[in-house]
């Protein structure tokens, strides 16, 4: 029998009570609108059922599922929605983690609604957001946030319906500034198959040792940076290390091989039990990491086995005497390629569904959930595939890759960095139909470059947009043109 029992006031504020993180108005019209969509009594239904589980995978009653999530991978809409209901309505209920993913969507939908209410088809894709594709949200949600992009930037913009039977076609007609545009949309989910793959080989390399240190209570850290793939790592690697760091070694153990470099170390919870000393803290959060660890930074891989007492609500931890963590990351070189997940398939995906006679532009969105180094690798595939694309029949003109960095801090519970990276035919550089082309919303105005580099690598394609008034620009555009084939290319991030 379950141990979880939601109160009666487990979904909203009390009377007086302020909200935790604030209001964020924009989200809650979001949020409304997509709920009012639901048949009389859905909501509450299912936002019980998201709940009972979540608290029950806190607590280890359900374990999260084997891709490590805590809700249910056939309504993830619906946890996308108690997200962004609990961030204005029960704060406690909110996953700072996964809701920086969703927050910054919902909240830019909410903020362009009414445009979107205007725009034809877009009724027709919220209602199948909410029913029929509530296991795959993250598409419908992606053309949501091109279209208001364009309605912003004064587009007449039609959300063309489905044609089953009919073949695939594109996914939005745009007139803007008496031209139109046919729009195609692309979103890569998560970090791919082979990410899943070094997750599960990383917690059967990662159980033994664990489950040795837990028995001999010894809160510890073990940074680990392998240099070989994970299928390469022995069974016993990790818990051979393991035995010797407990063996003789009083506060650390430090090595370095083939196959990686890594050092465990004595781990001290005094800064974590004195912040509990005060108030309980959220867990997971990157305030409870922070004061667990020492820091907290955007993209570390963390496995962590914790002994814990909840507070009354257990999303939050009110004592802890015993926390055994592994910081891990894999440097391998094949590792890292095969992380960088390229465009190709999606863009030819894409193009096909491209008409002869209308210039095309296809925006393409993915999370990057990884480290710079794999982020710096995707970019340079990103400009030799299109370089070397051959667009066919289709008119397509322009390329938008939309980089998504959830980057949730101490500080701020939710944060996200959009990057973008147009590409364009020589020759139609100037006819960019969004400018710069985020699809997120911002407090600023963005800025020159990439979000892992500050700006570095976003220097010289900055130039090659510039039409060439003297012989100086004249060779560089050549020397772009060298570099990176039939399109031009530049980065922006918010």
């Amino acid at each position: 029998m379950s141990q979880i029992t939601l109160p009666k006031d487990m979904f909203h504020l009390r009377r007086g009570e302020r909200p935790l993180y604030g209001q964020q108005p924009d989200l809650k019209k979001a949020v409304e609108y997509f709920k009012s969509l639901l048949k009389e009594g859905e909501w509450e239904s299912r936002r019980a059922a998201i709940a009972t589980r979540f608290h029950q995978s806190l607590i280890g009653e359900r374990p999260p599922t084997e891709k490590g999530t805590y809700y249910d991978d056939r309504d993830l809409f619906g946890w996308f929605l108690f997200l962004g209901e609990a961030f204005n309505d029960h704060p406690w209920n909110y996953e700072i983690y996964y809701g920086s993913r969703v927050v910054p969507v919902l909240a830019t939908i909410g903020h362009s609604l009414d445009i979107l209410k205007s725009t034809d088809g877009f009724e027709d894709r919220a209602k199948r957001l909410v029913r029929n594709d509530k296991a795959q949200p993250n598409g419908l949600l992606f053309e949501m946030l091109v279209a208001a992009a364009y309605g912003r930037a004064g587009a007449k913009v039609v959300m063309r319906p489905e044609t089953p039977g009919e073949g695939k076609s594109h996914d939005l007609d745009v007139e803007l500034d008496g031209k139109r545009w046919a729009i195609e949309c692309k979103r890569l989910e998560g970090g791919g198959e082979y990410v899943e793959t070094e997750r599960l080989r990383m917690h059967k390399l990662w159980d033994g040792a664990c489950a040795k240190l837990v028995r001999q209570e010894r809160s510890c850290l073990l940074n680990i940076e392998f240099k070989v793939e994970l299928n390469q790592v022995p069974d016993g690697y990790i818990f051979h290390r393991t035995g010797r760091y407990l063996n003789g070694c009083k506060t650390g153990y430090l090595w370095s091989d083939r196959i990686a470099d890594g050092d465990f170390s004595d781990l001290s919870l005094n800064d974590l039990q004195d912040a509990l000393k005060r108030e309980p803290v959220v867990h997971p959060s990157p305030l409870f990491t922070k004061l667990l660890t020492g820091d907290h930074k955007r993209g570390d891989s963390l496995l962590s086995m914790l002994r814990i007492q909840h507070a009354s609500n257990p999303h939050y931890v009110k004592e802890i005497d015993l926390a055994v963590l592994n910081k891990w990351d894999s440097q391998a070189e094949t590792a890292i390629e095969k992380k960088a997940r390229d465009i190709t398939k999606r863009l030819s995906e894409a193009n096909s569904q491209l008409p002869a006679d209308i210039p095309g532009v296809v925006h393409i969105g993915f999370d990057c959930l990884g480290k710079d180094e794999i982020e710096v690798r995707r970019y340079n595939k990103i400009i030799s595939s299109t370089r070397d694309f051959d667009r066919g029949a289709s008119q397509l003109e322009v390329i938008y890759c939309h980089y998504f960095a959830p980057d949730p801090t101490p500080e701020d519970v939710w944060a996200i960095d959009e990057t973008i990276q147009w590409i364009v035919r020589n020759g139609t550089s100037q006819e960019r139909p969004l400018k710069p082309g985020r699809v997120l919303l911002s407090d600023g105005p963005g800025r020159e470059g990439v979000y892992w580099d500050n700006g570095k690598l976003a220097a010289v394609e900055a130039e090659a947009v510039v039409a060439p008034s003297d012989a100086k620009s004249r060779r560089l555009l050549k020397r772009i043109r060298k570099l990176f084939g039939p399109f031009v290319m530049k980065d922006e991030t918010s």
